[in-house]
């Protein structure tokens, strides 16, 4: 009977410790996005209509939230959108160059406004300026994160987003290579992952995609997580219209309930083929 009652009070005594560990990893997990985020935006909705628009504007809040999550450091916008943009979830800076923010390392996150007044494709002239393309491969290699809006492929954004200049044929819609009848949509649909990561489905704003990614492609380059996926019929079925290659900060990392789940196999609580599966299962994967 001892031995009996040592061993399930030993039992218990693992499952807090577990549980905490679980509790631990996932607030952990709520941190600055991994070294080296970048998020590629094929939307005009917050360089554009985000101050006209009450629609992108939510959207243009949900994703500053996202990348800036509760850090004191605000995100640097940099570019010129369609008036001075503005935010109603992170602090701000706007600037129309890089050099204009000074050090990189006092942003939580770099925003690029699409070129002729934040529509409708990637502006190369802001990471083209001299020093730019150094300064935020730099920022990039420290853990910080970059979202490019209206990105098309261009061999200047190359350095982060690692095509070898065959980016464009790639991408769906206005400046992409890739043949599809996309040009403009509301059409997007949010995924789980978008969800987890703070979105919500848009509504019709006229239009939200300009883009599509075709994950095929940009997948094993790591981008594997898609918060929308780009409207359907148009031919480009299976591309995205925003695509990372890390979650943001507003959403854990799914390594802790991995582990919640060997935690609780290594002490008899749940069958270790159970976790094995699980893990193994693509149908467990954010993105999928």
């Amino acid at each position: 009977m001892r031995k009996s009652a040592f061993s399930a009070t030993l039992r218990s005594f693992a499952l807090t410790i577990v549980a905490a560990a679980a509790w631990v990893g996932v607030t952990a997990a709520v941190q600055p996005a991994q070294a080296g985020t970048v998020i590629l935006e094929g939307s005009d909705a917050i360089g554009l209509h985000s101050n006209s628009a009450a629609g992108a504007a939510i959207y243009r809040d949900q994703a500053f939230n996202a990348i800036g999550g509760a850090s004191a450091l605000t995100i640097g916008v940099i570019g010129s959108g369609n008036g001075a943009i503005v935010s109603g979830s992170h602090a701000i800076t706007d600037s129309a160059t890089v050099a204009g923010l000074g050090p990189l390392s006092n942003y939580v996150a770099l925003y690029f406004i699409a070129g002729g007044g934040g529509c409708c494709q990637e502006d190369d002239t802001t990471i083209g300026a001299p020093g730019a393309t150094a300064a935020v491969t730099a920022y990039l290699a420290g853990g910080g994160t970059v979202m490019i809006q209206n990105y098309t492929g261009g061999a200047a954004w190359d350095f982060a987003v690692g095509t070898g200049g065959t980016g464009n044929a790639h991408v769906a819609g206005v400046g992409g290579g890739f043949p599809s009848s996309l040009g403009c949509s509301d059409g997007e649909t949010i995924t789980a992952a978008g969800t987890t990561n703070g979105f919500t489905q848009p509504p019709a704003i006229g239009c939200w995609t300009h883009q599509g990614y075709e994950q095929s492609f940009f997948g094993p380059l790591g981008f594997n997580l898609s918060f929308f996926d780009s409207p359907l019929g148009l031919g480009i079925d299976g591309f995205s219209s925003l695509l990372s290659h890390g979650t943001t900060v507003s959403a854990p990392e799914p390594v802790s309930i991995a582990l919640l789940g060997i935690g609780l196999a290594g002490i008899g609580v749940i069958p270790i083929q159970h976790v094995l599966h699980a893990r193994r299962c693509p149908c467990n994967r954010r993105g999928r």
